[in-house]
């Protein structure tokens, strides 16, 4: 990275090759990132938090299955919400990706929000968490991501969409079947049109929140993890350990050592 960027997170290694390498990046809440750009074309895919990307084609805000492209060079800047923010990026020599069927130029930024793109930038996601890939599978897993992105309709999202989200993520647990209810519409049909729009399903919604919440009660709290498992609505600390697995690749007790990165006095790690 290279510009005036005030970055202070933690950067955790996850693969890396002559022509490419893995992070998962960690924000504090509240940061502001100034105008930076990269040396190597780099891919961002959202993990939790929310944020507001800023790019020569505008700015969007990303708080859902999202991914970002951007080429080498290109300037761009990001507002993270109070939340505090996770992300997946793979920072790659554009010529690197020629051998796995990806030679398209890439000349300028690019945002994806929603459908098949998030849906595409779900499949790299698991690949990136996945230390024991190697070099083939990663450039294999980036170039379908790029190929389907770029190939995604953009869809207008539809009414009902945002009372659905905002329903699966609050505090009171609600099935698909009283969700459908509440909005009049059939629960199958609900259950796949979900998708569809979003890049994830009902239940995957409800748990990126849970572990949000769990995410920040770890890192501004001394409650035990029992504690923390209940106040975000998990069915008990081994359901919790389960789904930070299952979203962030990581312990709880990890990030409760991650904490440090909610200092804004602290360098990157």
């Amino acid at each position: 990275m290279s510009g005036p960027a005030r970055f202070h997170g933690l950067e955790i290694e996850l693969h890396n090759f002559d022509g490419a390498r893995a992070l998962q990046v960690v924000h504090p809440g509240a940061q502001q990132i100034e105008e930076h750009q990269h040396d190597r074309a780099y891919i961002g895919i959202y993990t939790t938090g929310r944020y507001l990307e800023r790019f020569d084609g505008g700015e969007l805000e990303m708080a859902g299955p999202c991914a970002v492209l951007h080429p080498p060079g290109r300037p761009h800047a990001d507002q993270v919400a109070d939340c505090g923010l996770e992300t997946l990026t793979i920072e790659f020599d554009p010529a690197w990706l020629k051998p796995f069927g990806f030679g398209k130029k890439l000349d300028c930024s690019v945002a994806w929000s929603g459908g098949g793109a998030a849906l595409a930038a779900v499949s790299l996601a698991a690949v990136l968490k996945d230390r024991r890939a190697g070099e083939k599978e990663l450039g294999s897993a980036t170039a379908a991501f790029l190929h389907r992105a770029f190939a995604a309709q953009v869809l207008a999202p539809p009414a009902w969409l945002d009372k659905a989200r905002a329903a699966v993520s609050g505090e009171r647990p609600i099935s698909t079947r009283q969700l459908a209810r509440h909005l009049d519409l059939n629960a199958a049909w609900l259950a796949r049109a979900y998708r569809h729009y979003s890049g994830e399903g009902l239940a995957q919604t409800a748990r990126r929140h849970r572990v949000e919440a769990a995410s920040l009660l770890l890192r501004r709290t001394d409650l035990e993890l029992a504690d923390v498992a209940l106040l975000a609505g998990f069915c008990d600390q081994s359901h919790m350990n389960r789904c930070f697995s299952a979203v962030l690749g990581r312990t709880p007790t990890r990030v409760r050592r991650e904490r440090i990165v909610g200092r804004a006095d602290q360098p990157a790690g």
